[in-house]
């Protein structure tokens, strides 16, 4: 796979990303020594093809310069319209690695040796120490890779969202809508300290555009974290997930080779989907892959999230709950921030005739650049429009001419579900999705007010979840009931219609509180019309936002009270 053609601003403030990655990730105490330490180093610059060397200042200049304004502030103050984009290419790098762990004990020259011999190179056009710079940074040493001397990580975080763990997991064979049947895939990313899953949804291929769907998704719901561990798979090791992460100011941490145990809470997980779930669906017989997921989301709320983890002494949701209100923040990113941020990129020649060819589509392009190589910058799974881009001017948005495909080829397409079999047997997780559905139904026609919040008014086992519920300083007296609240959401929003899913987090939401003040909710969803007016596109983001400025105006007038 040929290198990510991203603006030269963006590769160098990721190169300088991964320069001071160490400094970030250092304990408390030992942050100015790991700078003295990579003062003393030599990286391999990417941008402008050689071997540099940074001074302690200038490396302390880029780790104040991400703190205080992330991933933005490493980008160059002046940008120049010369250097390119050469460095190793994606599958050099992947033979480095892969002779490696072949065979641990193959020395740095041993390995250029075997490349230049099989043509992958030219003679003397790679250093020894750039091969060791290499394996070095993706972890394979001949230590690291011996079974003998594993380094298991064993530690918790002691916040949520400071690391999740991502994994993919193969699971079984379901029909693809074409008379066949392909393997299904599980993605999902789990919060170190809560073991509240962030997001996972069945697949069916294992590409980069569903981990970037799946984190997408969990970043949407839950804010961005700190870190990720992940394992040395092609698409963790991408160029394109690397940039996400760090403009999304994740930073990455690779598992030892050979150590599925480093990742042992997703693994942990995965093990008990592996048993608890799987042979459930097997016997199922799903007909799509929508009906698998269907299945899968009521199945992980009851079984999983809401349940009690022995490890931790208590449901996921309620650990991710006790954090919150202990005052750890959660960092979130407005729609706008987060379609910039998972763009992808490729190069195009634009043609004589003022057009770009893309996939199928062609589109128009601005007369000043027939005859040029621009960047051009899109969604794929939206090729409605492109971003373009030459010598890191952006000249707006190509507009459209020929539509014949919507969505790029590595995306795929996913089956619309079937439905299900009116005769098919009452089994266990169809009884969890139909209890499940049927409580939230239940839940929206209930006219819920003050009266119902006494200490005599019943509950049911689902509302008895939350276990800490926030209430609102005691002059606040306008409170609104569920059908309200949820009414109040849709017309903030523009929504007629609510899906099953949409359903449960407004009535998850409003467990949350039990209580809301009117002019507090009308005030924040005002604020976040203002700040974006696509509402219906990003209902989960918007969902969390209401929770996060709910909180803070109730902390807010709770010290008033108490003053």
């Amino acid at each position: 796979m040929a290198k990510l053609p991203i603006k030269r601003e963006d590769a160098v403030a990721f190169f300088r990303f991964q320069i001071i990655s160490e400094m970030l990730d250092a304990q408390p105490g030992f942050v100015e020594a790991t700078a003295k330490k990579l003062s003393r180093e030599q990286f391999n610059d990417v941008v402008n093809k050689q071997m540099v060397n940074f001074s302690e200042r200038t490396i302390w200049k880029y780790y104040s310069d991400y703190r205080k304004h992330g991933f933005d502030g490493l980008k160059p103050k002046i940008r120049s319209d010369k250097g390119t984009h050469p460095g190793f290419s994606d599958s050099l790098i992947n033979d480095i690695l892969s002779l490696k762990k072949e065979l641990p004990t193959r020395s740095a020259a041993k390995i250029v040796i075997m490349l230049t011999l099989a043509g992958r190179m030219e003679e003397g056009s790679i250093h020894l120490r750039t091969v060791n710079r290499i394996l070095n940074q993706y972890g394979y040493t001949r230590e690291s890779l011996s079974k003998d001397n594993r380094v298991y990580v064993k530690h918790e975080k002691d916040r949520i969202c400071a690391m999740w763990q991502s994994d993919v997991m193969s699971a079984f064979y379901i029909p693809d809508g074409n008379n066949g049947s392909k393997l299904a895939y599980l993605i999902g990313m789990i919060d170190d300290h809560s073991r509240r899953d962030m997001h996972s949804e069945f697949y069916l291929d294992s590409t980069l555009p569903r981990l970037e769907d799946t984190l997408r998704k969990a970043v949407i719901k839950f804010g961005a974290p700190d870190s990720c561990y992940v394992d040395n798979g092609k698409i963790f090791i991408s160029e394109q997930f690397k940039l996400i992460c760090a403009r999304l100011g994740i930073r990455i941490r690779y598992a030892t080779p050979y150590n599925a145990a480093g990742k042992g809470k997703i693994e942990k997980y995965w093990d008990y989907v592996q048993k608890s779930f799987i042979p459930e669906i097997k016997r199922q017989k799903v007909k799509s892959l929508a009906e698998l997921n269907d299945l899968y989301f009521a199945w992980k709320k009851v079984e999983y999230d809401d349940k009690l983890h022995l490890s931790i002494g208590t449901t996921p949701v309620e650990r991710w709950n006790m954090s919150l209100e202990s005052g750890t923040k959660l960092r979130f990113f407005s729609p706008v921030e987060l379609e910039e941020v998972f763009l992808h990129a490729d190069e195009r020649t634009v043609s004589k005739y003022g057009v770009i060819p893309f996939e199928g589509n062609t589109y128009e392009a601005p007369a000043e650049l027939v005859g040029k190589v621009v960047v051009i910058r899109y969604n794929p799974f939206h090729l409605e429009y492109l971003h373009v881009y030459y010598k890191d001017k952006y000249f707006g948005t190509a507009k459209i001419i020929d539509l014949k495909t919507s969505r790029h080829k590595s995306v795929g397409s996913i089956p619309e579900e079937s439905g299900y079999d009116s005769d098919i047997s009452r089994m266990y997780l169809e009884n969890i999705k139909s209890n499940y559905q049927k409580y939230l139904e239940g839940q929206l026609s209930m006219s819920i007010d003050k009266d119902c919040t006494g200490e005599n008014a019943p509950e049911s086992e689902e509302q008895n979840i939350v276990r800490h519920p926030v209430r609102p300083p005691k002059e606040i007296e306008v409170v609104i009931t569920r059908n309200e609240f949820i009414d109040i959401v849709k017309q903030a929003i523009g929504m007629t219609e609510l899906t099953f899913q949409e359903k449960g987090k407004l009535n998850e939401l409003w467990d949350t509180f039990k209580e809301f003040n009117k002019d507090i909710l009308v005030s924040i969803l005002s604020d976040l019309s203002q700040k974006a007016n696509d509402f219906n596109r990003n209902f989960l983001y918007y969902i969390a936002q209401i929770r996060t400025h709910y909180l803070e105006k109730l902390s807010k007038m709770k010290e008033e009270e108490d003053e």
